[in-house]
C-alpha cells in the first residue's frame, strides 16, 4: 500500500479494520468462516471483494445484515466509518495468509494500542483516546469491585 502512495494513516486504519475482523471471526463474535469465505472468493474478484468488504464494514458500524448473517455493532470507534482501500490481488493473497494464523489467541488489548496508534496525535488527544493496558485496569478494578464481590460471594456460600 505504501507503494501505491496509500496515505499511511488511511492504511494503517484499513488493516486494523481487517486484523480485527480475523480476530472477530475466530474468537466468534462473526458467524463461522464469513471473512474467510468473502477473502476466498476475493482471491479471483477483488472489486467483488471490495464492494463485499464495504457492506461488512457498514454492518459493523451500526449493526445489521451481511447476507443471511445478523453482524452485530462493533462500537469502540474502528467502524466508525466503513472506508475500504481496494486490494491487489497480490495482498488479497497475504491477507489469506495471515488470515490462517489463530487469532484468537491475540490479546485484545494488543488491538487497543494498535489502534490508539493509527489515530492522528493531535485527534487522539482531542478525544481522549489514550490506551489503557490490563494490568492498570485491573489494579483499579481488583480493590474497588473485585474484592468487596469476592467477600459477598463467600459470605452468600457461606449461608448455603
Amino acid at each position: 500500500m505504501r507503494d501505491r502512495g496509500i496515505e499511511p494513516h488511511t492504511a494503517a486504519h484499513f488493516l486494523m479494520k481487517l486484523m480485527f475482523c480475523m480476530f472477530s471471526e475466530d474468537i466468534g463474535l462473526l458467524p463461522p468462516t464469513l471473512f474467510t469465505n468473502l477473502l476466498k472468493t476475493g482471491m479471483s474478484d477483488s472489486v467483488f471483494l471490495t464492494s463485499q468488504l464495504l457492506v461488512l464494514f457498514q454492518a459493523m458500524t451500526t449493526g445489521g445484515y451481511f447476507g443471511v448473517h445478523k453482524i452485530m455493532h462493533f462500537n469502540g470507534g474502528l467502524f466508525a466509518d466503513a472506508d475500504v482501500i481496494e486490494l491487489h490481488f497480490n495482498e488479497i493473497d497475504t491477507l489469506a495468509l495471515v488470515n490462517d494464523f489463530d487469532w484468537a489467541n491475540v490479546e485484545p488489548s494488543t488491538f487497543g494500542t494498535l489502534f490508539e496508534r493509527t489515530l492522528d496525535p493531535a485527534k487522539r488527544s482531542q478525544i481522549g483516546a489514550h490506551y489503557t493496558s490490563r494490568e492498570d485496569i485491573e489494579t483499579l478494578l481488583e480493590p474497588v469491585m473485585m474484592t468487596p464481590l469476592r467477600r459477598e460471594w463467600e459470605d452468600v456460600r457461606a449461608k448455603c
